[in-house]
């Protein structure tokens, strides 16, 4: 039976979006990223410019694409075996450009945490108690990934505003944000997910992020997605920040 509530779901979300069910069998279609941006919609109704980082098979590139149909989308995948997927899914929109690096706060290489389970991948080691609560997080291999800043690459970025920056990077957004200090001001709109529990070695939770991404400028809007576990308790929420006036 919950099989079956969890696909009623799934077509409940692509029909609220107005995206269709047979848009929920095109490659790289997620039900996550289509919730998300449909919710985003009633704060941002419209977007130019979509600086995509983390952006794992082009889930959420794709879901823009049909939601901001003129937006501009830039998307950043540091895994080898991950980016060819996200090539392959977005090569039929021109409006996608794909790089193979991972953002950060200083330009160089860095060691990633490749996960099986390819979404909980991340620059920091995984906590004990991500993998006992997501069993299926629990195989990693430490591989070694190229890492530009947002301020090196941005120049070779046309920033039409209304421009968004989504983090998708599993505990590594303020590293983004570090490595954005020059060009942040034509950031219009941050979205990440922040956890309320140590989901990565390191990682700065709910409290630290929002106060961090105040101190920059921004303004809360709304949380517009959330991770819960088998238990109900809140672990990530996905957030969204306005540039203040």
């Amino acid at each position: 039976m919950s099989l079956l509530f969890k696909i009623s779901d799934t077509v409940k979300v692509f029909l609220k979006s107005g995206r269709g069910i047979t848009s929920m069998l095109e490659k790289g279609a997620s039900v996550a990223s289509t919730q998300i941006l449909h919710n985003c919609r009633h704060y941002i109704p419209q977007l130019n410019t979509l600086l995509d980082a983390g952006a794992n098979q082009g889930q959420f590139a794709l879901a823009a694409s049909y939601f901001y149909p003129g937006c501009y989308i830039y998307s950043f995948e540091p895994l080898p075996e991950v980016y060819p997927l996200l090539q392959q899914n977005t090569r039929k929109i021109e409006r996608i450009r794909t790089y193979n690096y991972a953002l950060g706060s200083a330009a160089g290489t860095l060691i990633f945490y490749s996960n099986a389970y390819s979404h909980a991948s991340s620059a920091l080691p995984m906590s004990d108690l991500q993998q006992h609560l997501i069993p299926g997080t629990t195989k990693v291999e430490q591989i070694t990934v190229d890492v530009k800043r947002l301020d090196d690459v941005s120049s070779g970025i046309a920033l039409v505003p209304p421009v968004l920056l989504k983090m998708d990077v599993q505990g590594f957004e303020k590293e983004i944000l570090k490595g954005a200090a020059s060009c942040l001001h034509q950031i219009d709109y941050l979205l990440f997910e922040a956890s309320f529990v140590p989901m990565y070695k390191g990682e700065p939770l709910f409290d630290e992020m929002h106060s961090f991404v105040k101190e920059l400028g921004f303004e809360f809007i709304a949380p517009v997605g959330f991770l819960q576990s088998e238990q109900l308790q809140i672990l990530q929420m996905d957030l969204l920040y306005k540039r203040k006036q």
